[in-house]
């Protein structure tokens, strides 16, 4: 009975935790519309920057709160069930106790207290380790973050004229997203490592590529600088004063010049005043600085490329190889037919490609694909092509 009960509760705590994430959704969906209207923002790159890592730490903790819970159901199931089978047999032991032999029946009562012990064990533990809770609360959040995501995917999909204006949709999915920070349960570290694993993929692969494009939560072992979300307004004003610098320069040599042949014996030398190289070794720094920026560019790019033609290699490798396994195949049915006048019953070919494949020739997907492709409809005894 206390299981069940403890079910039933289970059950309800469920349904009123979807209703609340229900009621959330629907108020938070209508929070943009009913934001008061103000200055009217155009999107920008810089904003659909934004929107895409949003987007994907999003689907990042998605896929983690839906892999933690299927792990907390998978625990819930191995203390609820046991919970459960023995809760009924230890109250049918006790309703059955008179029809116990005389002999055992001192033992009942023993074996149906040891019986509830364990019962009161398992659910302390169950409560302690707030297995049902968790579950349910990774449940909630992989449904909120793939609402998030989702929503996000669905705007930027649209033209920009059609969007929803980029103040009042920032806004909305900063609050959504800080919300949903806050609620989250933390993620224990065997799933992110399984993270890791299963999207880092091959050397030079699209799916490493697209693990490494992908912008990951801090908790992914991954912090990135917050000078790489600056506005690139920065940059103008560098460039701007590295121009006026320049410029005030050029007129300082101008006037050092002009005054040198004017008064050649003028003993002043303006090369050797401090402030002179003190400006002249900052703008030499920043020439570099800007010389190894652009040099971390093309090293990446360089990097990208090489990345694309080793992967454009391995494909066009692996066709001209599945073409040769295939040409081999098909050698040896014409080879067959003029022998025999037949082509090669589906068999005869397979136990042929077989000893192709144990001496490393050919490989089990070529034969495959060769049969797809000719061997598609078989007889009782013979093959038609």
């Amino acid at each position: 009975m206390a299981s069940k009960k403890t079910t039933a509760d289970l059950d309800e705590k469920s349904d009123s935790v979807d209703n609340n994430s229900e009621n959330k959704d629907a108020a938070s969906s209508t929070s943009i519309e009913k934001t008061a209207p103000g200055k009217h923002i155009k999107w920008s790159p810089e904003n659909e920057e934004i929107m895409v890592e949003w987007c994907d730490i999003a689907q990042c903790y998605k896929w983690l709160n839906s892999r933690a819970h299927s792990r907390y159901s998978y625990m819930h199931a191995w203390f609820t069930i046991p919970a459960i089978t023995l809760s009924t047999i230890s109250g049918t032991a006790s309703f059955a106790q008179t029809s116990i032999p005389a002999e055992y029946q001192t033992y009942a009562p023993m074996a149906i207290g040891t019986i509830n012990i364990f019962i009161g064990i398992l659910t302390t533990v169950q409560q302690y380790l707030k297995i049902s809770e968790l579950n349910e609360a990774h449940r909630v959040a992989s449904i909120s973050w793939d609402k998030f995501a989702r929503n996000i995917r669905i705007e930027l999909s649209k033209e920009p004229c059609e969007r929803t204006d980029a103040g009042q949709f920032i806004k909305y999915c900063r609050q959504e997203f800080d919300r949903l920070m806050e609620t989250s349960p933390s993620i224990s570290k065997s799933i992110i490592n399984e993270f890791n694993r299963s999207f880092t993929g091959d050397k030079n692969s699209d799916k490493q590529m697209y693990f490494e494009e992908l912008k990951k939560p801090d908790i992914c072992n991954t912090i990135i600088s917050a000078g790489r979300y600056r506005h690139p307004w920065y940059k103008e004003e560098e460039r701007k004063k590295l121009e006026r610098e320049e410029r005030e320069r050029r007129e300082r040599d101008y006037e050092e010049t002009m005054r040198f042949l004017i008064d050649p014996f003028d003993k002043k030398d303006d090369a050797e005043d401090p402030e002179i190289l003190r400006k002249r070794q900052e703008l030499n720094e920043k020439e570099q600085d800007i010389l190894l920026k652009e040099k971390e560019i093309a090293e990446k790019l360089e990097k990208r490329r090489t990345m694309q033609n080793a992967f454009h290699r391995n494909v066009v490798e692996a066709a001209n190889k599945m073409r040769k396994q295939i040409k081999t195949l098909e050698d040896y049915v014409s080879v067959f037919q003029t022998m025999y006048g037949r082509v090669p019953m589906k068999d005869e070919l397979i136990s042929h490609a077989n000893a192709l494949i144990a001496s490393g020739e050919i490989q089990q997907e070529a034969l495959d694909k060769y049969l797809d492709k000719v061997y598609h409809k078989v007889t009782n005894s013979a093959v038609v092509i």
